[in-house]
């Protein structure tokens, strides 16, 4: 993906006038931050040829999330992933009644439901189960010294806890791994050959969703399907569509942020050896190393807004009806808020990293995905001596809005 001339000393991908780099462009799967700074320090407010804005300052990013100038939903009509660029498919219409995708006052109701779920009581009250669960996959892995991590553990240990919280059977997480990998895959992608694989897999998890959702209806459980069942019998009830939808999203969303969490943190501890023993030598930093990865490698990279109005930033304007992009990998990178911002510090304590979003979208699991993350690193350092990349460099999934590993081989050396 090529807009104008790379500048002089600009990185591969990055071009004068502010290019917005893609997952094509050279090198920028394996390190964007280099066109991201580049991006930043030319043109932090840009528009592309497209005329979608891109923002890479911390300030201007952390502005518009909690900004009532900006909203979710497109005034145009237009899907959340596809923006009219080709005729929406399962996966848009569905995309569309996910919770992260609306505004007020549908936004307010999806919240409500499902909210109860995420307290800091009711995550706090899970700490036993996730280190039970946490402990049994990683004994189990550990029995060979080469493994791939993201496959063997940053995959399993949030599925299996999203699950339970959702009530899905034990015996079905296989096919919702295909399934929900199939889903990233056609996210934030034109590929027809990922919106091939995607497309079906989207309508076997949904039809595998709402049989979940039926035998719920039958026969209520002690899970969070059966009780969004339950508040869905009031006055502001959803329709099945939007909990068909949100319940996809709640299983979809509810391990695939923390699987590359985690997978994305072991990779930072694996560059940085230095934070691997500092973190295993003071297990007390655990919390401020999680936030660090957060920062550091942030799993969600970039996310869309639309301006309800003329908006002016940076000494632009942007004329209402605008599509603009906060680039959270770029404004956790930014000088002007984090210092030394390539170095990963897992005592750094400023935790105001945007990585799980900010105001009345701010991520819901964020409270569990950081539990989860603390109770796998954990349980990691306290059977790990060592830990070594064991392939020639880490593959990670074609997007350039979600940021994970599609594996992680390593070899490990057991206390």
């Amino acid at each position: 993906m090529a807009e104008t001339a790379p500048a002089p000393g600009a990185p591969p991908g990055a071009a004068a006038g502010g290019l917005v780099p893609g997952v094509d462009a050279p090198g920028f799967l394996d390190d964007p931050y280099p066109h991201y700074h580049a991006l930043r320090a030319d043109n932090p407010v840009y528009q592309s040829p497209r005329g979608d804005w891109y923002l890479t300052r911390y300030a201007d990013v952390a502005g518009v999330l909690t900004d009532q100038r900006f909203q979710r939903q497109s005034p145009h009509g237009e899907t959340p992933i596809s923006r009219g660029t080709r005729m929406p498919s399962v996966i848009d219409r569905m995309l569309s009644r996910w919770m992260v995708f609306t505004d007020p006052p549908l936004h307010t109701r999806l919240r409500g439901l499902v909210g109860t779920a995420f307290t800091p009581k009711r995550i706090a009250g899970l700490h036993d189960d996730i280190r039970g669960i946490a402990g049994r996959l990683l004994d189990e892995a550990l029995e060979a010294e080469r493994l791939d991590l993201i496959g063997a553990f940053a995959y399993p240990l949030p599925v299996m806890v999203i699950s339970r919280i959702l009530g899905v059977p034990a015996e079905d997480y296989g096919k919702l791994k295909v399934w929900s990998g199939q889903l990233t895959g056609a996210l934030d992608t034109g590929d027809a050959e990922e919106l091939a694989t995607g497309i079906p897999a989207t309508e076997e998890l949904m039809a595998y969703v709402a049989d979940l959702i039926a035998a719920r209806r039958r026969t209520p459980q002690d899970d969070l399907v059966s009780a969004m069942l339950a508040d869905s019998e009031t006055e502001d009830a959803l329709s099945d569509d939007e909990l068909l939808a949100n319940c996809v999203f709640l299983l979809w969303a509810g391990h695939e942020t923390t699987k590359n969490l985690i997978g994305n943190g072991t990779l930072c501890l694996l560059r940085n050896p230095g934070e691997f023993t500092r973190l295993a030598e003071n297990p007390g930093l655990l919390g401020s190393a999680v936030e660090e990865f957060l920062r550091y490698e942030s799993p969600i990279q970039k996310i869309g807004r639309w301006t309800r109005r003329n908006v002016e930033l940076g000494g632009n304007v942007i004329p209402a009806g605008s599509y603009v992009v906060s680039v959270f990998g770029a404004a956790n990178r930014d000088p002007e808020q984090f210092p030394d911002p390539d170095r990963l510090d897992v005592g750094r304590h400023d935790g105001s990293n945007l990585a799980f979003g900010k105001g009345i979208h701010h991520c819901l699991g964020y409270g569990l995905a950081k539990l989860e993350a603390q109770v796998a690193f954990e349980a990691l350092l306290r059977r790990v001596s060592a830990i070594e990349l064991d392939a020639p460099a880490p593959r990670w999934q074609r997007n350039a809005s979600i940021r994970g590993l599609e594996s992680l081989p390593v070899a490990v050396t057991l206390r």
